[in-house]
């Protein structure tokens, strides 16, 4: 199903829709609640990543604050990752859609938007 986004087989509602703005909406909610998490968890900085460079002590700290920095890293990576993947398809989508161009650049553009914001809230 993925596949067919990224390949750009899938209508452009349903690339927008389902797989950008609800995708991205996921991930960045996750991500955003991780990194919640782990500053009221650690009482560091967290904005961008200042958490790792704050004379953070690896050894002295406890495991779940580890296992939060952990989850919220890997979840910062995979929306960095999921939104190369969003441009992609879009852009593919973009090249089929034959009904109207103005209409999905318009989408494409909502959703290099939709990028930056989830990418600013997850760091800060």
């Amino acid at each position: 199903m993925l596949g067919r986004f990224i390949y750009g087989q899938c209508s452009l509602s349903e690339a927008f829709w389902k797989f950008s703005f609800l995708g991205l909406a996921i991930i960045g909610f996750l991500a955003r609640i991780l990194m919640t998490m782990l500053k009221q968890t650690m009482n560091y900085d967290t904005n961008f990543f200042r958490v790792v460079i704050n004379s953070l002590s690896f050894i002295q700290m406890n495991t779940g604050a580890m296992a939060i920095l952990a989850f919220y890293v890997a979840s910062f990576i995979a929306l960095i990752i999921y939104s190369g993947i969003c441009i992609t398809g879009m852009w593919r989508t973009y090249k089929e859609y034959d009904k109207s161009k103005t209409l999905a650049v318009i989408c494409m553009m909502i959703v290099w938007v939709m990028i930056f914001f989830a990418v600013k809230y997850a760091i800060y």
